[in-house]
């Protein structure tokens, strides 16, 4: 089965109370630390990356703090420049950036710039057993 998604045909997400989020793809089951959002069932199609999300956060806007227990994540930053801390470190990003988020550490992204910042969410299923 082809599984095709354009984002402009996805209805829009407040993400950790500040980002707009579009979910493009997901895994079946909600994971930790993750957004309340509605994906119909035929995008429900990853098994080991937990969802693909098309994200925004306007000027002067931070994600809330949060954590996620389950999953690791990278940002792929489309467009804009910000900051990011990841724990107690904190780093200046721009576009063309990636970032990796382990699973299990608090972190937050915050427009400091002029411009939205765009980019693309990948979460990933951590073995927890292995931990």
């Amino acid at each position: 089965m082809i599984v095709v998604r354009n984002w402009r045909d996805v209805y829009p997400t407040i993400a950790h109370k500040s980002g707009v989020d579009w979910r493009l793809l997901s895994i079946a089951n909600k994971t930790s630390g993750d957004i309340d959002v509605q994906v119909e069932e035929k995008y429900k199609c990853l098994k080991a990356i937990t969802y693909v999300s098309l994200a925004q956060l306007q000027p002067t806007l931070s994600y809330e703090k949060h954590q996620h227990q389950d999953h690791e994540e990278l940002y792929y930053i489309i467009n804009g420049k910000g900051k990011i801390k990841i724990g107690m470190e904190e780093s200046q990003f721009r576009d063309g950036d990636i970032i990796y988020i382990p699973e299990r550490t608090e972190h937050t992204i915050t427009n400091n710039g002029e411009e939205i910042i765009e980019f693309l969410a990948f979460g990933g299923f951590i073995d927890m057993n292995s931990k």
